[in-house]
């Protein structure tokens, strides 16, 4: 992210001196880079909890710092005493934070499992869940997601927690599970490759145990899960 950014900064030095447009296409990448690390933060938040989120921005405070030290003191204006002394301080200031905060702090926090209280009547997927669920008669849709995944996001909130796909998933009973793979877990990673995907998102619905699971496309729509979920009562009545 670093080597991109000074990258950006760098080329925009190299237009032609266009005043108040230069300056306008600088401060969009700024906020742009901004937030993208707002994005990383939270995603990082989601897989070590609030603490390692804390810990890690602490780190890419001290490393603005020496940022800061760079373009100040390390310069062809200042002695060569100064760029020494400043070069010295601010590779401490970096490694030393990056070995507190990262090698000592981060690392101390724990895994998210992903077992925090979902969201309405969401609940958290297991094997043995499904398994159990489908034993019991009971139709059951599967959304293997990931906090980092913005796809993810999307249908959740324009599809999946709609009025009208909530309320279709009651009228037809169907038990909602949800299956995250913020952190790789294998046992989710062995799910996808058994439905030929190598990430998220998937959605699949159990209709029955003896009936082969539908699954839907990647980029989800109202009409399609609406459409799908009214075949279930027809699957009901055929067993």
């Amino acid at each position: 992210m670093g080597a991109i950014a000074g990258a950006i900064l760098a080329g925009f030095w190299l237009l032609p001196r266009l005043g108040a447009f230069r300056l306008l296409a600088l401060v969009a990448a700024v906020n742009l880079l901004l937030a993208t690390l707002l994005f990383l933060l939270y995603v990082l938040g989601a897989q070590r909890g609030l603490d390692g989120a804390i810990w890690a921005s602490c780190f890419l405070l001290f490393v603005s710092i020496a940022c800061w030290m760079k373009g100040a003191f390390v310069v062809p204006s200042a002695s060569v005493a100064t760029r020494q002394i400043s070069v010295v301080l601010l590779l401490v200031l970096v490694i030393g934070s990056g070995i507190y905060f990262i090698g000592g702090k981060f690392r101390s926090t724990k895994i998210s499992t992903g077992t925090t209280q979902l969201a309405g009547d969401w609940q958290a997927f297991t094997p043995e869940r499904l398994q159990a669920e489908l034993e019991q008669g009971h139709s059951v849709f599967v959304d293997f997601t990931a906090a980092w995944c913005l796809t993810c996001k999307f249908n959740e909130a324009n599809v999946l927690e709609s009025a009208a796909v909530r309320e279709a998933f009651q009228r037809h009973a169907v038990v909602k599970l949800k299956a995250d793979w913020t952190n790789g877990d294998p046992i989710i990673t062995k799910l996808l490759q058994q439905f030929g995907r190598p990430g998220v998102p998937l959605y699949v619905l159990y209709r029955g145990k003896s009936e082969e699971p539908v699954v839907f496309p990647e980029l989800l729509t109202k009409s399609i899960i609406l459409d799908k979920l009214e075949t279930i009562s027809h699957t009901v009545a055929s067993q």
